[in-house]
């Protein structure tokens, strides 16, 4: 049909139409602009009105801890008013300096008299009164490091204190702080003393290590030791001479009072309070009877540490170094066998020290670094000293080059990560503390595994058993990478409480039941005259060798056997380095030499000394050795030969040197780093329940609580005392290269995900199947089948882009197709519009 033919009615309603699909186009496009700025706009005010509630919230908090706080002033204060012109000469306000004086003063003891180091009878010093001249000793004892009993409750938990009895498998966490799953140390009966006894090796003095009059119990020595005051040189002495080490060793022979003093390097302290009687006070001095064992710890001074006024130089800083901090807060990986296989902390290796960021006053209220916290400093933004305060400063909105944070910390781009990130993740958890593996790590830390204490004995000690990283969703919602370990006690059941048993009850109750390790390397040390010359005896249980060790315990060493041995036989070895044979080899009575004999006498005799209750005897071919009124004598038995071998004489048979009980429990244990069995704990409560018939007991262990049944059989059961406790961490601080998340998503996100998938099992003293499991996601409350599926995504997420891409590349080919067939329609009825203008 021709152009020219169409009706002018028909022409101008077709260019109507076009005009019209033009005009619905635009109106298209203006209104889905308008929409979706719409809802962007409302998304980001509501956001902001969910904000303004949290804020409002958290000021009110604050205000009214502060009106709190300054109601309990105001009623300490009383009708007082106004300072004395006597309390406030003993203020000393900062002088504005940066640097700090030379301490030449003099040094005094605990009943305020000056030291003079050249005396013979001179007492410890006291630094109550040697720093109380510029010092409040009151202000300070509030500090972090030595008012335990009076943290604020709203702090974050942190490492508690742990109970360790290695055995009865005990490791207890305990606190003054009120947090679920710690003890405090009253409620499981410990005493001021009891607790610096236990762990006055990593305290700074103060707190229960000075206790008033009313929290003197009947079982304290405070007399004796004298009050363990604050050590302000384990923190500010600069001197070479400075040991951690020897502070320990004083603290654990009770020389609470001259603990500071030796442990400063002033002066060479001897003795031990330990050794002396109840009755024994400082004034009663030295008893000229006894010089060797009670002897009086007594200081020997180094005068060249004082000048001719008796004035001490001390070396003293205000900012502590990184030795003295790391001294009690250390962590070390299990796994790491050398010290270079140690990851240090990013901060210090660019020259921090710890004070830079955990900073204090005269207070001595450390600033801990988390967000929230709610120590006030006057001058101290706490904010700036946390993570993210540090790195984005006071405006986090501004960022890119020519912005960075605190003290010029450099700026993170975190380019690509999500904002819920940093909604729902604390920095700690992609940037502190070991790498994530499929299992958390076991670790050491210097206060719960006694690291740093150097001697002539290894102190570090296996128990407790911690465990990191491990990711908790804590109450503020956000997911922090923790510590964490799970209890282990003997307990009794009143009602729906478990409330600790005592570990000497324990023992008492269960004589021998517990030491087999002990009791068999006491034997083992009575065969010595039968071993050759630099030999140590030792005893072969299926493939274990078993020798004792210093500790009085039992090493072990696992061994290939061409034959494996039965559980309840034994072989009497002898061990040199890696040369292993029989303690006593095959030899003819009849012609034993009198050397071999007396070597049989004096096991027979170290035996009996050992085991007075039953009488040893030495089995060879078919002879018998044994005592006769201290004297050696030789009898014929009857039955087949034997090797020769001591043991226990019962009628006219000599049975086995070990129990059959023992040989369990040391094959079951083997080399395994658990303490108990579950035949140990079956004993043990059976013995508990006849001797308290009327009580139920149990034991709490791998997040499982074992008792028996009706059949007196173990049982395993849930209990909230059976749950880990767990703390943040912090350090070490790992780099950006070393982060979670610098390959990509699939660091976290993937279905083998070791940040959500890996295995948490609860490790513990007891040896047994039964143990707590769960995933990391379960910890974190995320759900494992939604981060399966997630991770999914992240698996599939190449292919998807394929597909995507194919999708867009097929869209643009028909929108350039409808693109192109529009444009020529288009033109050509511009070109049939100028047609007919031509015409005209």
């Amino acid at each position: 049909m021709n152009h020219s033919s169409q009706k002018p009615e028909q022409r101008s309603a077709r260019r109507l139409t076009w005009k019209k699909l033009g005009q619905v186009i635009i109106y298209a496009v203006c209104s889905f602009l308008f929409i979706f700025v719409t809802l962007e706009v409302s998304s980001r005010l509501a956001a902001k009105d969910d904000k303004k509630p949290q804020e409002k919230t958290e000021t009110k908090k604050i205000e009214s801890e502060k009106a709190k706080a300054q109601k309990i002033n105001t009623e300490k204060k009383g009708v007082i008013e106004k300072i004395t012109l006597e309390e406030e000469a003993r203020q000393t306000p900062w002088t504005r300096s940066q640097i700090s004086p030379l301490h030449r003063v003099p040094l005094m003891d605990e009943f305020n008299e000056q030291i003079v180091p050249a005396a013979p009878s001179s007492l410890p010093l006291s630094t109550r009164y040697s720093c109380a001249p510029c010092h409040e000793y009151e202000t300070i004892s509030q500090g972090l490091h030595f008012n335990l009993k009076k943290r604020p409750a709203i702090d974050r938990p942190s490492e508690p204190w742990v109970l360790v009895d290695d055995k009865t498998g005990v490791q207890l966490p305990i606190s003054y702080a009120n947090f679920p799953g710690l003890w405090k140390p009253e409620q499981i009966g410990l005493s001021d003393w009891q607790l610096i006894c236990l762990f006055g090796r990593n305290l700074n003095g103060g707190g229960p290590g000075e206790p008033g009059e009313k929290e003197i119990t009947a079982d304290s020595r405070w007399s004796v030791s004298g009050r363990l005051e604050i050590n302000c040189f384990g923190c500010h002495n600069a001197s070479p001479l400075q040991d951690h080490s020897e502070w320990v060793k004083q603290v654990m022979r009770e020389n609470f009072r001259w603990a500071a003093t030796a442990a400063s390097g002033l002066g060479e302290v001897k003795g031990m309070a330990s050794r002396l009687p109840s009755t024994w006070d400082i004034i009663d001095g030295p008893n000229p009877d006894d010089h060797e064992w009670a002897v009086v710890p007594e200081v020997k001074y180094n005068q060249t540490l004082f000048d001719s006024q008796n004035n001490a130089l001390l070396d003293l800083k205000y900012q502590p170094d990184d030795s003295r901090c790391l001294a009690c807060h250390s962590v070390t990986a299990r796994k790491a066998e050398t010290k270079a296989a140690v990851e240090r902390d990013v901060h210090a290796l660019a020259g921090l020290k710890c004070v830079d960021c955990h900073r204090n006053d005269l207070s001595h209220q450390m600033v801990r670094g988390f967000q929230g916290e709610k120590t006030a400093i006057p001058g101290i933004k706490q904010d700036s000293l946390t993570c993210a305060g540090c790195h984005l400063g006071e405006k986090p909105e501004k960022g890119g080059e020519g912005y960075a944070g605190f003290l010029g910390a450099p700026r993170p781009a975190h380019r690509g990560i999500p904002k819920v990130h940093f909604e729902r993740l604390a920095c700690t958890v992609c940037h502190s503390g070991l790498m994530p593996e499929k299992e958390p790590q076991e670790i050491y830390t210097s206060r719960a595994n006694r690291l740093g204490i150097f001697g002539k004995a290894n102190w570090t000690a296996d128990y407790p058993l911690i465990i990191e990283p491990v990711f908790v969703r804590e109450k503020d919602n956000k997911i922090y990478p923790e510590r964490m370990m799970w209890p282990a006690f003997w307990a009794e059941k009143k009602g729906k409480e478990l409330v600790p048993l005592a570990n000497q009850t324990v023992s008492e109750i269960s004589p021998g039941l517990f030491e087999v390790k002990e009791t068999v390397a006491s034997l083992l040390n009575c065969l010595y005259p039968l071993a050759e010359e630099g030999f140590d005896p030792a005893v072969l249980i299926s493939n274990f060798l078993f020798e004792p060790n210093v500790d009085g315990s039992l090493d072990v060493h696992r061994v290939k056997l061409n034959k494996k041995t039965d559980e309840d036989k034994f072989l009497l070895m002898q061990k040199k380095g890696s040369e292993v044979k029989l303690l006593l080899p095959v030899f003819n009575p009849d012609e034993a030499t009198a050397e071999m004999e007396d070597r049989i006498l004096n096991v027979l005799n170290a035996l009996k000394l050992q085991k007075p209750a039953k009488e040893p005897a030495l089995a060879v071919g078919q002879v018998i050795y044994r005592l006769e009124e201290g004297y050696l004598q030789k009898e014929e038995k009857e039955g087949e030969a034997v090797l020769p071998a001591p043991g226990w004489l019962e009628g006219n048979t000599v049975r086995p040197l070990f129990d059959d009980f023992w040989l369990r429990t040391l094959c079951e244990l083997g080399d395994s780093r658990e303490l108990l069995t579950e035949e140990q704990i079956a004993l043990g409560l059976k013995r508990l329940s006849e001797t308290n018939p009327s009580r139920e007991f149990c034991y709490v262990a791998s997040g499982q609580v074992f008792s028996l049944n009706k059949d007196g059989n173990l049982r395993a059961s849930q209990h909230p005392a059976a749950r880990a406790v767990s703390w943040p961490l912090a350090h070490n601080v790992r780099p950006a290269q070393q982060a979670l998340g610098k390959n990509s998503c699939t660091d976290c996100h993937s279905l083998n995900s070791k940040v959500f998938f890996g295995k948490i099992e609860a490790p513990g003293p007891l040896k047994t199947r039964v143990r707590e499991e769960r995933l990391s996601s379960d910890l974190m409350k995320t759900g494992s089948f939604f981060q399966w599926i997630f991770g999914l995504t992240f698996a599939v997420r190449p292919a998807l882009k394929l597909v995507l891409a194919g999708c867009l590349l097929v869209i643009g080919l028909i929108l350039a197709v409808v693109i192109l067939r529009v444009t020529g329609k288009v033109s050509k009825i511009a070109d049939e519009a100028a047609q007919k203008e031509n015409r005209r």
